[in-house]
């Protein structure tokens, strides 16, 4: 997957493959592992304080499955009390067996969790400080 220029914080979308009828709130409430949520622990349906959201068109498209790509901006996000973990910090704290959020016992599952942040240009949306995150989903994405 080829991003075809450096993507900026400041001007550039947050992309996120989701259903046809919106983006599904995250539970800020849920476990907040870092591993477990990018390695998808527990399956679909799964609850998760975050949202995964991508540099990369192809990545959403990829994850929209029969659904479509919606867009937000970090600076969008942040102004409603959403945290960003950008994907420069996400692999900052993904080596051995994880730093923060990122701590596991097996450093293979945390290897194996950031070469998917690598390979799908992931950042995250964190929603464990937001009161109604249903409300906030529907007031930051946009169809792409």
């Amino acid at each position: 997957m080829s991003t075809p220029k450096k993507w900026k914080l400041s001007k550039d979308p947050l992309l996120r493959g989701d259903s046809k009828s919106g983006v599904r709130p995250p539970v800020p409430s849920a476990d907040d592992s870092l591993i477990r949520h990018i390695l998808y622990l527990e399956g679909p349906g799964r609850e998760t304080p975050y949202l995964s959201t991508s540099e990369n068109i192809e990545a959403a498209d990829f994850f929209a499955q029969g659904g479509i790509v919606w867009k937000t901006f970090v600076k969008k996000a942040k102004d409603s009390g959403i945290g960003h973990i950008s994907n420069s910090e996400l692999l900052s704290v993904m080596k051995g067996n994880g730093k923060g959020k990122a701590k596991w016992d097996d450093a293979f599952e945390v290897m194996q969790a950031r070469r998917y942040v690598e390979q799908w240009a992931e950042h995250l949306l964190d929603f464990r400080e937001v009161d109604d995150p249903e409300k906030i989903v529907s007031l930051i994405f946009e169809k792409s």
